[in-house]
């Protein structure tokens, strides 16, 4: 049987669980087909028609400059099995030819509410995680660890929203026994209603920076949000919590749940009893009760995920050497840590998000990267700081070692300023086409280049402008 013969929700039960109502343009004559209609339903959902397949719910989410109701005749044509709609649009579109549809007063809060139901009724282990950096390549190591012994959902992409935790929970399926849900946050108590949807019964936490202090305005309310997973626990449900951060650490005291930390320190419960750093092959670390993992990611912060993984796994006992070997497959996502090759120079790049913890971190892989002639930092803008960006530029760039600096961006000066103050050689670039016309007529055999920024400074526009031969 297909999944579109055997849907994960019913279109009765999609009208009532959504609290709206089922709006269907024909209804077939026939009590048997008309019976067969209401038992179809969806097998999925999507906001992005591009990613409607057949059978899917598509949630057309309003917006300031584009309405996704607009694509509701779209949504169909590529197959979509219903969608939600909001009951003021209705009258607008009632004409058109359009699948079965469910109307609501709130798009989003339909959604979330499919989805809560959906995670009721699910009996599967769910995970979540968060943290200020470094969650999304835990996540896929968590997952890849419990892919060794049962069906396992992760997150896809950025799916961590309001939108995309209740999106990546409608993709569960009758076979999967374990989820791992990502959960990001931009605003005071979004990690907890991320919680109450996805429900789950323990979680990982790596670490509480300086990402979001634009919003939460100190670092104890960032770690105080990080935090707040853990404390969404019950008595007993394990939280995995990163013991390289300390405020961190005080933010999850108190909590009901079970902390098992991990982490290079002393003080962590799970922690390698050797690591040695085998440069452009990652890294080897030594667990107790684990074989030796050959960790094909780049960077001492790599090790950090990685022994979130293995503290998960020894909790839940999954097979050491099952776990070692799945983890030792691992392969960086595009732009996080890639490590790539261009005429004989290594390109570093880990362009998908930055704060100050994570692009420190990284330049430290660069300080340490083994037989570079010469090393070249591009820092682009990292965001959503505040009133202490300028600061924490700065700060940033006098980290840069054994390096020159490449900055551009906004706060290109800012980085220029700390990065001088530490000796550094600098230079700022007016623009990301300038700046990669240059550095490709640089890169040479033992050039290392890191590039770093925001996902909203674009440093792959630079990586575009480098020619290939």
């Amino acid at each position: 049987m297909s999944l579109l013969e055997h849907p994960l929700i019913n279109l009765v039960q999609l009208a009532q669980w959504a609290n709206g109502d089922l709006v269907v343009r024909k209804v077939p004559v026939d009590p048997g087909a008309r019976e067969a209609l209401l038992r179809s339903g969806i097998t999925g959902a999507s906001i992005d028609t591009r990613r409607i397949e057949p059978g899917m719910l598509f949630v057309p989410l309003p917006g300031s400059q584009v309405d996704g109701h607009a694509y509701l005749d779209e949504a169909f044509a590529r197959g979509a099995g219903a969608a939600l709609c909001l009951r003021e649009v209705h009258p607008l579109i009632e004409q058109h030819e359009l699948g079965p549809l469910v109307l609501v007063n709130d798009v989003t809060a339909a959604l979330q509410q499919l989805a809560t139901k959906l995670r009721d009724l699910w009996p599967g282990l769910l995970l979540g995680i968060t943290g200020s950096a470094g969650k999304t390549t835990t996540k896929e190591l968590v997952a890849a660890a419990f892919a060794t012994a049962a069906p396992t959902l992760r997150t896809q992409g950025n799916l961590n929203n309001h939108w995309g935790v209740p999106l990546t929970l409608l993709a569960l399926r009758p076979e999967h026994e374990v989820a791992i849900v990502e959960m990001g946050m931009s605003n005071a108590g979004e990690i907890a209603a991320l919680a109450k949807i996805a429900k789950p019964v323990g979680v990982i936490v790596t670490n509480a920076g300086s990402a979001h202090l634009e919003s939460l305005g100190t670092l104890e309310a960032i770690a105080a949000e990080k935090a707040s997973l853990v404390h969404a626990l019950t008595s007993g449900q394990p939280a995995f919590v990163g013991a390289d951060s300390p405020r961190l650490l005080a933010a999850v005291k108190g909590a009901k749940a079970r902390v098992i930390t991990y982490g290079l320190g002393a003080n962590a419960e799970v922690r390698p009893t050797q690591v040695e750093d085998l440069g452009p092959q990652g890294s080897r670390l030594h667990v107790d009760g684990f074989p030796p993992v050959h960790l094909q990611l780049v960077g001492a912060h790599q090790v950090q995920n990685a022994l979130a993984a293995i503290a998960v796994a020894k909790h839940y006992r999954l097979d050491p050497s099952a776990v070692a070997a799945a983890l030792g497959a691992y392969r960086p996502l595009p732009g996080r840590m890639e490590v790539r090759t261009l005429r004989g120079a290594v390109l570093l790049l880990d362009f998908y998000n930055a704060n100050p913890d994570a692009t420190q971190a990284a330049l430290r892989t660069l300080a340490h990267w083994p037989g570079a002639s010469r090393r070249i930092a591009v820092l682009g803008d990292m965001l959503e700081l505040g009133t202490t960006a300028p600061q924490l530029h700065r700060d940033t760039g006098a980290q840069v070692r054994d390096a020159e600096l490449w900055a551009v961006g906004a706060h290109a000066q800012d980085y220029a300023e700390g990065a001088r103050a530490a000796r550094v050689s600098v230079r700022i670039f007016a623009d990301k086409p300038s700046l990669a016309a240059e550095l490709d007529a640089q890169l040479l055999p033992g050039t290392v280049v890191l590039l770093k920024g925001s996902r909203g400074a674009a440093l792959e526009d630079v990586l575009a402008g480098l020619r290939e031969n």
